[in-house]
C-alpha cells in the first residue's frame, strides 16, 4: 500500500508528519500516566524495574528469550484513506506512530515506555516521541525511495539481526548514561 505511487511526494510527507505526532502524543500520555507511577517509587526501584526490562529486552532481542511482543491485532483501518490525500496519510500516520494501532518488532520500543513512565520530563518525552516517529520515518521513506519490486523487504531481512544488534549497543549505551546521571554521586 504505502508503495503505491499515490504515497510520493506530500501524502508521504503527511503520512510521516503523523507519524511523528503519534510519537509526541504516545510519548505524552505516558508522561502522564507516569507521574502517577512516580510518585511512590523511590528512584533505586524505578532504576531496578529498567535494569530489569532492559535485561529481558535484550535477551529477546539477542534470540535467547522467545516471547510475543503485545500487538493490537486490528490495523489501522482502510476507511482513513476517504478522508482525502493528505487528511488521510496523517491520520494513518499518526495512528501508526502512537505504536498502539500496529506491530512493534522489537522491544526497545516498549523498553522506551518504561523508561519514559518512570523517569521522563516533559522535554524528554517529546524528543523520545520525536525521534519515534522520525526512526519510523526513516524505515517507511527508505522502503518508498527503494525499487518496486520488494527489494527493500529482501535487504530488510538479509540486514535485519545486523541493525538490530547495532541498534541494540546503542541503545544500551544511552541508557548506561542515563541510568549513571540518576546514581547519587
Amino acid at each position: 500500500m504505502l508503495s503505491s505511487p499515490v504515497w510520493r511526494g506530500l501524502p508521504a510527507l503527511y503520512f510521516c508528519l503523523g507519524l511523528v505526532a503519534g510519537g509526541v502524543v504516545i510519548a505524552a500520555a505516558l508522561l502522564l500516566v507516569g507521574s502517577l507511577l512516580r510518585a511512590p517509587l523511590p528512584p533505586p526501584v524505578r532504576i531496578g524495574i529498567v535494569l530489569v526490562a532492559a535485561l529481558v529486552v535484550t535477551l529477546r532481542e539477542l534470540g535467547v528469550l522467545r516471547f510475543p511482543l503485545p500487538e493490537n491485532k486490528r490495523l489501522v483501518p482502510e476507511s482513513v484513506f476517504r478522508l482525502g490525500r493528505f487528511a488521510g496519510p496523517f491520520q494513518f500516520g499518526l495512528e501508526m506512530g502512537t505504536g498502539v494501532r500496529t506491530y512493534l518488532p522489537s522491544g526497545l520500543a516498549y523498553l522506551t515506555a518504561v523508561v519514559l513512565l518512570l523517569f521522563a520530563t516533559p522535554l524528554t518525552a517529546v524528543a523520545a516521541g520525536v525521534g519515534f516517529g522520525l526512526g519510523r520515518s526513516l524505515m517507511t521513506t527508505s522502503a518508498l525511495h527503494f525499487d518496486d519490486s520488494g527489494g527493500w523487504n529482501l535487504e530488510w531481512d538479509h540486514r535485519s539481526t545486523a541493525v538490530t544488534r547495532v541498534l541494540l549497543v546503542g541503545y544500551l549505551a544511552a541508557l548506561a548514561v542515563l541510568v549513571s546521571s540518576l546514581l547519587p554521586a
